[in-house]
C-alpha cells in the first residue's frame, strides 16, 4: 500500500507539472477572442468624455454598431460587451475605477444574468490567460470553482496550440478568411464592437426555452443593487437596457420576474424589452448574437430612444 501511494504521488506532482508548464510556459494566445477585454479595458481608460459605457456580455458586442450610436447621440461611446460566460460581476466591478463623473453607464445584461450564475470553466480560465490573471485575487468561490475546475481544458488547448506551430507558423489563432466567421480577438473595431461577423451571413434561430415561471436569484438582485449605487456613487449616472436578442428570447415569465426585481429596487429598463428584440430571420449565431441587419435595426431604434433621455440627464447634471 506505501509503494502505490508514493507512485501514485509521483504521478500526481507529475500531472501537476506538466498542467503548470502547459498552462504558464506557453504564451497566451495573443488573438484569442477574450484578448479583446485588454483592448476594451484601454478604450475605457482613454476615451475622452462625455462618454456612454455599455457594460453587458456578448449581446452587446454583437448587438450595437456604437459608430452609428455615437455620431447620432453627439457623444463617445464604449462597448465593454465581451462574453457572458465570464459573467457579470467580474468585468462590471472591474470597469468601476475607470468611471468618471458625467459618463452615462447602460447596463445591458443578457436575461439569464437574473436566474443563474453564467460564469463558466471554459471561458473564466481563458479571461485570466489572457488578462496575465488580472484581479485573480478578489475572484469570488464561485469564479474560483469555475477557474479551477476548467484549467485542464485551459491546458489541454494550449497543448493543441503548441502542436499546430509547425503548421501555422504561430501560436495565436489565426484569423478568419473573408466571409468566414471565428471567435478572435481581431474581430473588434476600435469602439469595442465586434464587427467580423458582419460580412457573414446569419442564419434564423428560435428559442425554444419553456417559458415556465422561475425566481430572480435574490443574491444577483442585491449584488446589482450594490453595484449600481456604487457607479452613481462615482459620480455616474446608470441605465438598464435589455439585451439585443431575438423576438423568441422574449419570455413573458422572465420578462416578469424581472420587472418585479427591478422594480423592489427602485429600477426599470429604460426601454422596453421589445425594442431591443429583432425577428428571429436575423440572428447571427445565436439569439443573442445579431445578425448586420439586426444590429443596424437595433442601433437606430436604441439611438432614437436614448437622445432624449441623454438630453433629460444632461439637464440634471
Amino acid at each position: 500500500m506505501k509503494r502505490f501511494l508514493m507512485k501514485f504521488s509521483v504521478l500526481l506532482l507529475l500531472f501537476g507539472a506538466v498542467n503548470a508548464l502547459l498552462l504558464f510556459a506557453i504564451p497566451a494566445d495573443g488573438n484569442q477572442y477574450l484578448q479583446a477585454y485588454n483592448r476594451k479595458l484601454s478604450l475605457l481608460e482613454q476615451t475622452p468624455s462625455p462618454r456612454l459605457v455599455f457594460i453587458g456580455g456578448s449581446n452587446t458586442a454583437f448587438g450595437l454598431d456604437s459608430r452609428m450610436l455615437s455620431s447620432s447621440l453627439g457623444c463617445n461611446v464604449v462597448n465593454f460587451g465581451l462574453h457572458a460566460g465570464i459573467g457579470m460581476r467580474y468585468p462590471a466591478e472591474d470597469a468601476l475605477s475607470y468611471v468618471r463623473p458625467g459618463d452615462v453607464v447602460a447596463f445591458q445584461m443578457e436575461y439569464e444574468f437574473f436566474f443563474t450564475e453564467l460564469c463558466n470553466k471554459e471561458t473564466l480560465p481563458k479571461l485570466m490567460a489572457a488578462t496575465g490573471w488580472r484581479g485573480a485575487c478578489s475572484l469570488t468561490s464561485a469564479e474560483w470553482e469555475a477557474l479551477l475546475s476548467g484549467l485542464p481544458m485551459l491546458s489541454l488547448s494550449n497543448l493543441k496550440r503548441l502542436l499546430l506551430y509547425p503548421l501555422r507558423g504561430s501560436l495565436d489563432t489565426p484569423s478568419a478568411s473573408q466571409g468566414a466567421f471565428r471567435y478572435t480577438a481581431d474581430g473588434f473595431n476600435e469602439w469595442g464592437d465586434e464587427v467580423s461577423h458582419w460580412s457573414c451571413a446569419g442564419q434564423p434561430y428560435h428559442n425554444a426555452a419553456s417559458g415556465q415561471a422561475r425566481p430572480v436569484s435574490e443574491d444577483f438582485s442585491r449584488w446589482l443593487n450594490d453595484l449600481l449605487l456604487a457607479y452613481e456613487q462615482r459620480g455616474a449616472q446608470v441605465l438598464l437596457l435589455p439585451p439585443c436578442c431575438v423576438e423568441s428570447c422574449l419570455s413573458p415569465s422572465d420578462l416578469s420576474a424581472i420587472d418585479g426585481a427591478l422594480r423592489d429596487m427602485g429600477r426599470q429598463y429604460a426601454v422596453s424589452p421589445d425594442s431591443l428584440a429583432v425577428p428571429d430571420s436575423l440572428a447571427f449565431d445565436t439569439g443573442f448574437h445579431l445578425s448586420r441587419e439586426g444590429v443596424q435595426m437595433v442601433t437606430e431604434r436604441l439611438a432614437h430612444a436614448l437622445k432624449p433621455l441623454l438630453a433629460r440627464l444632461r439637464q440634471d447634471s
